[in-house]
């Protein structure tokens, strides 16, 4: 059987945490501005100081910064406003000329700074920008490069965010249903004590009363102990046992057996996994008059929970309105235990049989 998947916080790895958390903002800022700084100055590197004058230099330096500043300035603007307002909400074409827009005004700012100060500056030994249509391609290459790596990068970050939003609704939808799913088993169990009840108290008194004091044990436990998020398999045991004393109470010819084999006291599982099969064998599964039984088996192995139950069968079938609690429990399972929970039911002719088994 696969691993179980359950329903919490998944693991995160450390670069869809560096990308998408805001803690790491900071240093998502300082590697644009690393980029910006090696895009601007790339043209001085490995030049010696000594080849320039200090006017050059200094001419250079001031060049440098001021395309730095105009390059930084395209790269916020395409991260905080093209990228959100236009590739964001599917205008693609809108997108696209903007982007043509940015790498031509990054061609020719940086065009207009060679022509009006370096030139001047040092018109023989540097090589500078012509207006043409090889150095436009050469500098929109690596502008596009720069620009390609930002909307790459918030497009990934718009996908995790994207991908946590919907994995955040979706643990929430589970859990949401979990918890009505769980509720809806409580007033079904209490609808049928109630109809027990209502027999007894024109029958017997007396074991009408035994009844009251029994169901207040377990509206008690369904109160506050199935409230929890799990509790100990042997509590889970001993509220099918007041349930089943309950039902003897109401029906005399009724037998019931409950087999426990292994560490009980110690597992705990999440409340009202068993109650609707020991409901449905009650319900559907004995006779009004005659003899009927019911088998319970829970044992513990190798870390999993083996659940059996077996119950007699009417000669008679009658209609009955129900199946709300079988079907109720098979969804709780697939959404408490994707693809590591194993359910096994058989109706025969004169039986009825659940085989579950659980991790622990």
């Amino acid at each position: 059987m696969q691993a179980r998947n359950t329903i919490g916080t998944p693991f995160t790895p450390p670069l869809i945490r560096f990308v998408s958390d805001k803690k790491y903002r900071w240093l998502r800022h300082t590697l644009f501005v690393l980029l910006g700084l090696i895009l601007a100055f790339k043209g001085d590197i490995g030049v010696p100081i000594q080849e320039r004058s200090a006017e050059v230099t200094r001419t250079v330096l001031m060049v440098d910064t001021v395309s730095f500043i105009f390059i930084l300035s395209m790269l916020y603007l395409m991260m905080l406003v093209l990228i959100p307002r236009l590739l964001f909400r599917s205008k693609m074409l809108l997108f696209g000329i903007s982007l043509f827009l940015v790498i031509s005004a990054i061609y020719f700012g940086v065009y207009l700074l060679d022509l009006y100060f370096l030139r001047p500056a040092d018109p023989g030994s540097m090589q500078h920008i012509e207006l043409s249509v090889v150095h436009f391609i050469q500098i929109g290459a690596v502008s596009a490069v720069l620009l390609g790596s930002v909307i790459g990068l918030k497009v990934f970050k718009k996908w995790i965010n994207d991908m946590q939003r919907m994995n955040e609704l979706h643990q929430t939808n589970l859990k949401t249903e979990l918890e009505q799913l769980k509720s809806q088993v409580n007033p079904h169990f209490l609808f049928n004590t109630l109809n027990n009840l209502l027999v007894l108290t024109q029958t017997d008194v007396g074991k009408a009363t035994q009844v009251l004091l029994g169901l207040s044990d377990l509206l008690r436990y369904q109160l506050y102990d199935s409230a929890r998020e799990k509790i100990l398999l042997s509590k889970d045991i001993a509220f099918i046992q007041n349930v089943l004393d309950l039902e003897k109470i109401r029906k005399n010819d009724f037998v019931f057996t409950i087999h426990t084999e292994g560490d009980i006291d110690g597992q705990n599982l999440p409340p009202f996994l068993f109650i609707p099969f020991v409901e449905n064998a009650i319900k559907h599964g004995a006779s009004s008059s005659g003899h009927s039984y019911l088998t319970l088996h829970f044992r513990c192995t190798d870390k999993r929970l083996h659940f059996t139950a077996e119950n007699s069968k009417p000669l008679i079938k009658k209609d009955m309105v129900g199946g709300l609690g079988l079907g109720n429990i098979k969804r709780r399972l697939q959404l408490l235990y994707p693809n590591d929970h194993d359910l096994q039911i058989k109706d025969i002719s004169d039986k009825y049989t659940v085989d579950l088994i659980l991790p622990l």
